[in-house]
C-alpha cells in the first residue's frame, strides 16, 4: 500500500511495525519524539490557553480546541508513564 493512502492509524502502525533498517530502534524514537511533543505542549499549557482565550476575547475561534488538545497530551503522556513507568 502506498503511504499516502494510508489512514493516520495505518501509517503510525506502518512506521513501528513496517520494515525499517535499524530494526526496532524506530519505535524508540517515535516513543521519544511523542514524549519531547507531549512535554512541550504540557509546558506550555498556560502560555496555550492564554492565547486560546485572547483569540476568543478578539472573536476568533480556532479549529482545534486548544483546552481539549491540552486535556489529549497530559491524558496521552500519563497513558505513556503508566505503560513504561508504572
Amino acid at each position: 500500500m502506498d503511504i499516502k493512502d494510508m489512514t493516520n492509524d495505518e501509517f503510525i502502525s506502518h512506521l513501528m511495525t513496517g520494515y525499517n533498517k535499524h530494526g526496532a530502534l524506530v519505535q524508540m524514537v517515535v516513543i521519544d519524539c511523542l514524549q519531547r511533543g507531549l512535554d512541550h505542549y504540557i509546558s506550555a499549557k498556560e502560555e496555550i490557553l492564554e492565547d486560546e482565550r485572547k483569540r476568543r476575547e478578539d472573536g476568533r475561534i480556532s479549529l482545534i480546541n486548544m483546552e481539549a488538545w491540552v486535556a489529549f497530551c497530559e491524558d496521552t503522556q500519563q497513558r505513556i508513564e503508566d505503560k513504561y513507568n508504572g
